[in-house]
């Protein structure tokens, strides 16, 4: 008998030791993580503060890409624990990974004087984290697109393993437009899609994959497809990233507030996407935006969400000049209703 509680004493000494083993490998990793994630937020002010005013939007869609890309990663690593203890150090192992890979990128753009910034490679993430309005609606549109113009005469090409997204000379492979600028073989994702103008004088392309998904326009200019510059989808962005501010503005919060309280706002997903075309100079495009408030050091654990949904009305000149002509934000009822168009 009192060798049997000897035994049963040793395991319990054994279980505790080993449950404070695990405490400490998971707060070193957390410790881990939190250094390099500091040197990336450093990194990453440092490429864009080099960066032209038109590049550091394109800079900040990326990276939070990239950051919904790692956090997701990261989930699916931990999840090889089912649910044990070693799920945190597993979680923050891949984060810390992920990010020195990514510091490494960004201190690459810096010693190329910041020239662009790389595309993320998303990959779909399966959890449940989404905003409502935003998540449900990014594939809706009330007009469907086709790879070849109204008229005839352009076909679009979608990347393949050893080319990027083209448009061609309708039943050629002559090219007449190279899309690579928006998307690489890899980043078009599988929806990638053109809808082309009634006149076929301009067409937008819809690309991206994961979280993130953007619309680029292109116009003829002397038979060779130009994209337009500045794109729209640089505008409506800050609009979107405004809008989601002042919500924030209005619970008393900002990011500054947030950042001091160990908090920030974790992106969830972004879609820019041509809805139709109503005429040959004037497209509508739907625009949504979701965050929500996360821990820093806790990423998985989410609190207030944000969500912003637009239709923008565009109107083009004859020489692919832009402008809004009108902004309608979708109330929660409309949102709601575009979702059953899906």
């Amino acid at each position: 008998m009192f060798i049997r509680v000897i035994s049963v004493a040793l395991l319990i000494v054994a279980a505790h030791a080993g449950a404070q083993t695990q405490a400490a490998m998971n707060g070193q990793a957390r410790a881990d993580f939190k250094q390099a994630d500091a040197e990336l937020n450093k990194t990453y002010q440092s490429v864009l503060a080099k960066l032209p005013t038109a590049e550091k939007q394109k800079l900040k869609e990326a990276q939070r890409a990239w950051i919904a890309s790692r956090d997701a990663e990261a989930g699916r690593a931990a999840k090889e624990a089912e649910g044990g203890s070693m799920a945190p150090t597993l979680r923050y192992e891949k984060m810390t990974e992920l990010t020195q890979e990514r510091i490494k990128e960004l201190k690459a753009m810096l010693g190329h004087g910041a020239e662009s910034g790389p595309k993320p490679s998303l990959t779909p993430d399966s959890t449940n984290e989404k905003v409502q309005s935003v998540s449900e609606t990014k594939q809706t549109s009330s007009s469907s697109s086709n790879s070849v113009s109204p008229d005839k005469k352009w076909e679009y090409k979608p990347p393949t393993e050893n080319e990027g997204p083209k448009i061609v000379k309708a039943g050629t492979n002559d090219a007449a437009g190279d899309l690579s600028d928006a998307c690489d073989i890899g980043s078009c994702g599988d929806d990638a899609s053109v809808r082309w103008a009634p006149d076929s004088k301009r067409f937008g392309f819809y690309w991206g994959q994961g979280r993130t998904h953007q619309s680029s326009f292109y116009q003829l200019r002397d038979d060779h497809w130009a994209p337009l510059d500045p794109q729209p989808g640089e505008d409506v962005s800050q609009r979107l990233e405004n809008d989601i501010a002042a919500q924030l503005k209005q619970k008393g919060q900002s990011e500054e507030k947030l950042s001091k309280k160990g908090l920030y706002l974790r992106f969830i997903l972004m879609c820019v996407k041509l809805d139709r075309w109503i005429d040959s100079n004037t497209v509508l495009l739907y625009a949504g935006e979701g965050q929500v408030i996360a821990k820093r050091d806790e990423p998985g654990e989410m609190s207030d969400g944000f969500a912003a949904d637009f239709l923008f009305t565009l109107r083009f000149d004859d020489a692919g000049n832009w402008k809004i002509v009108k902004t309608h934000r979708l109330s929660d009822k409309e949102a709601k209703e575009r979702q059953k168009e899906l």
